[in-house]
């Protein structure tokens, strides 16, 4: 981690617990998202803000969405987008510039969001720059005007000089092991991820599941609708299926309209009544395309890791073999492999 701008002495001792914490993550090697949730509460701790957002800027560098939060419901950390130049944090990745507002109501740079409940009345922001410019901002809030002296500017671009690399070799990261089109991840993800799960289910005990799914009759979006309503079909079905499972599930695009679920301390049974959850929601969405609702549904297959001798190819060729069977018995329906 990389130093920052002087820090007070009391400052500095409180700062350098949080960096040792942070910097422990980065060592284990933990999922971006959960790095940049902890450096969104490490914010708030230092500052004794009531929320703290990490936004950073998307693939056309034009605008910034929402990566983390802390104090923040999911819908509404969901509603925080800006356009560079637009709002605080817009206007602080525009200029590469920190922002101490004492009193948003008499600054024309707040813009309020959407839908918001929590009451602002002070907000300090800082920049996320790499050598190659910004790369995101780090805002915290309060709901007291004056909330922010500039000791506490001094801790955030502290902390975020400090971060910053880290968080952008985890971003360059994860866009390596990301499907562009649905943003799952891919099979290099997989083929990383699964080993070190069989490694600690075999220390542990812990139990291991895989659910492998693919859009039923997928050629007909494709040859009806054009292949620009199969991509968003895709895109789609990843969005719906994220929002069903947890975050220490690992949803790949395995390839072409096909999919896996990897799921961590999970058996059989707990598989099976998730794929069926997947399977309803899927089938009662809507997935508008223009004019037209298109009717999608999926088929399933499920296995668990059988065993100390069961080897990730079997497991795969196991949740393989009970798609291929959902498939044969109809479509839109849920199948579990036989125990290993």
């Amino acid at each position: 981690m990389a130093g920052g701008p002087e820090v007070s002495k009391g400052g500095y001792k409180r700062i350098l617990g949080v960096l040792f914490h942070l910097t422990r993550l980065v060592n284990e090697g933990v999922p971006f998202p959960e790095l940049l949730q902890a450096v969104a509460r490490s914010a708030s701790d230092l500052t004794g803000a009531d929320s703290c957002s990490i936004m950073l800027l998307d693939d056309t560098k034009q605008e910034l969405l929402s990566k983390a939060s802390s104090g923040l419901t999911p819908e509404e950390e969901e509603r925080i987008t800006f356009r560079v130049g637009e709002g605080v944090a817009g206007w602080v990745a525009a200029n590469n510039a920190s922002a101490r507002i004492e009193d948003v109501s008499v600054d024309p740079r707040f813009k309020a969001v959407r839908g918001q409940a929590l009451k602002i009345g002070a907000i300090l922001s800082v920049p996320l720059q790499t050598r190659e410019g910004v790369i995101g901002v780090i805002t915290v809030t309060s709901s007291r005007t004056g909330a922010f002296g500039t000791d506490h500017l001094e801790l955030m671009e502290y902390l975020g000089g400090a971060i910053v690399k880290d968080i952008e070799n985890a971003r360059l990261y994860r866009l390596s092991i990301t499907d562009s089109l649905t943003r799952a991840f891919n099979r290099q993800y997989l083929y990383q991820r699964l080993p070190d799960e069989l490694d600690r289910c075999r220390r542990f005990g812990d139990p291991l599941s895989v659910v492998l799914f693919d859009v039923d009759h997928f050629k007909q979006f494709n040859d009806t609708w054009g292949h620009a309503a199969g991509d968003f079909v895709l895109k789609e079905l990843a969005r719906r299926v994220n929002l069903t499972v947890r975050e220490i599930d690992g949803l790949v695009r395995y390839g072409g309209e096909e999919f896996l679920l990897l799921l961590p301390k999970t058996g059989r049974e707990g598989a099976a009544e998730l794929a069926e959850r997947v399977r309803r929601a899927v089938e009662s969405a809507s997935f508008r395309w223009g004019e037209q609702s298109l009717q999608v549904t999926v088929s399933l297959g499920v296995a668990a890791l059988g065993g100390a001798q069961d080897s990730d190819e079997q497991l795969l060729r196991r949740a393989d073999e009970a798609l291929y069977a959902a498939k044969q018995a109809g479509r839109n329906r849920v199948v579990i492999a036989p125990a290993a």
